[in-house]
């Protein structure tokens, strides 16, 4: 996965507002059935792919005797894992909460993330390893490069290619954190294939020393798409907050009848938002309940336009108590 997942996954909130504003079905009337049954979906069309690819550049990696070659299978073949984990995990992402997970088991994507980032490491490893005993070796090997193996590199890319357009389509169709993880991991795919394929055309002119050396690259790319995982689930992980207090207190102050608001808290978690905060309502208002109830209302619905799907937890307060304290 490539240094754009953290943009991608950072713009998931500003991407539910311009859906609601263009279809109200999307993050209002959200669908758990419908969102599983889409992401299997596009696991299972994508893990056939990727098998493929995988396939296609092993037996071409062998037959040309190139560690390079071997290294993007490997590479390749986290996708592969990267499905059928995403495969399973869905089952228990998706289910409904229940009195152990009142919030739902949609961590559960951002953990099979999380998990993609340590199979990426590993592979990095192994790969590094086998590229240095090559380059420290008395004598190099000399991979033959045929047409046939210069021919499944190009269609593996175009595969690849396919894959990460319609599998980041979709996920950002279905707000999936997996989905949208998975397909710029794909995207690095296409890179490194690419550099690999580069390092075939030299290979043909007997610079015997450019596969391993290709493969150090593709071992950097990966720990790369490893740290930009790691950097993106882990806030999710352990609860850091998504955007700053002031700016969701900002939104619920220019709530006509709203006095002030404290102790904002706010964590994400499956594509949702979650938000607490402490209300202080006007004189006036606050001695109507109605009134008060669709005050509240109001400030959630406006939480939701601005940040999409949103759950607030809104506790509303006398003013009398704290009307000299600060907002936080």
């Amino acid at each position: 996965m490539a240094a754009e997942l953290a943009d991608a996954q950072a713009d998931r909130h500003s991407l539910n507002k311009h859906a609601r504003c263009e279809n109200p079905m999307t993050p209002v009337e959200f669908n758990q059935s419908t969102y599983q049954a889409g992401v299997r979906r596009v696991l299972l069309i994508t893990l056939a792919l990727n098998i493929a690819v995988v396939i296609g550049k092993l037996i071409a990696g062998l037959l040309a005797n190139s560690l390079s070659v071997i290294s993007d299978a490997i590479h390749s073949s986290v996708d592969s894992l990267n499905n059928i984990v995403g495969l399973v995990v869905m089952k228990y992402a998706t289910a409904e909460p229940d009195e152990e997970h009142p919030y739902g088991h949609a961590k559960f994507e951002t953990l099979a993330a999380f998990c993609i980032a340590g199979f990426l490491f590993i592979t990095c490893y192994q790969l590094t390893l086998s590229a240095l005993q090559r380059l420290l070796a008395d004598e190099l090997p000399k991979p033959e490069v045929t047409a046939l193996t210069l021919g499944v590199i190009i269609v593996t890319i175009l595969a690849n290619i396919f894959v990460t357009v319609f599998e980041r389509r979709e996920g950002e169709r279905l707000q999936s954190a997996f989905l949208i993880a998975d397909s710029t991991h794909t995207r690095s795919d296409v890179l490194v294939s690419c550099s690999v394929l580069a390092g075939l055309i030299l290979l043909k002119f007997g610079y015997v020393w450019i596969d391993p050396l290709v493969s150090l690259g593709v071992a950097v790319m990966i720990a790369a798409s490893g740290y930009q995982i790691f950097k993106t689930t882990v806030p999710v992980l352990v609860d850091a907050a998504p955007v700053p207090s002031r700016r969701i207190a900002e939104i619920a102050e220019s709530v006509a009848g709203v006095h002030s608001v404290h102790d904002v808290r706010s964590r994400t978690q499956g594509g949702e938002m979650f938000i607490e905060m402490h209300l202080h309502l006007t004189r006036e208002e606050q001695r109507d309940h109605i009134s008060a109830h669709a005050i509240t209302e109001e400030v959630e619905r406006r939480l939701a336009q601005e940040f999409g799907r949103v759950v607030a937890t809104i506790h509303v307060e006398p003013l009398m108590t704290h009307a000299a304290d600060p907002v936080t």
